[in-house]
């Protein structure tokens, strides 16, 4: 069976990608689906920020990228509450840091 344009191509932004994955989207879009969802529910009175990619205000939804404020607070790559304060609209937040670690071994060579 072949691939439909739909199946390989984004609906959102008609990026070439494994779009039969994400229900129609690429990674990009995904994400910012994602982020409006997030921002649609604190609009909504109740609020679901939770993201692995995003850390996001829920008072504004501003949002920031995980990776870049974990630059900022190196704190918030320890499992644990964190309190961080939104640059858009000054409220204070708590963040909840949910650290997971995989480990993977490998034989080293005899001497």
């Amino acid at each position: 069976m072949a691939l439909s344009y739909e199946d390989t191509h984004c609906k959102r932004c008609g990026k070439e990608c494994t779009a039969w994955i994400n229900d129609g989207l690429c990674y990009d879009c995904l994400r910012e689906k994602h982020l409006e969802d997030i921002r649609e529910s604190i609009e909504e009175g109740e609020p679901d920020t939770f993201s692995d990619e995003y850390i996001v205000c829920p008072y504004c939804g501003s949002a920031v990228e995980g990776t870049d404020a974990m630059l900022d607070f190196p704190e918030l790559g320890v499992d644990g509450e964190h309190e961080l304060e939104c640059e858009e609209c000054g409220k204070k937040f708590k963040v909840e840091s949910l650290i997971s670690v995989d480990w993977e071994t490998h034989k080293m060579e005899d001497k």
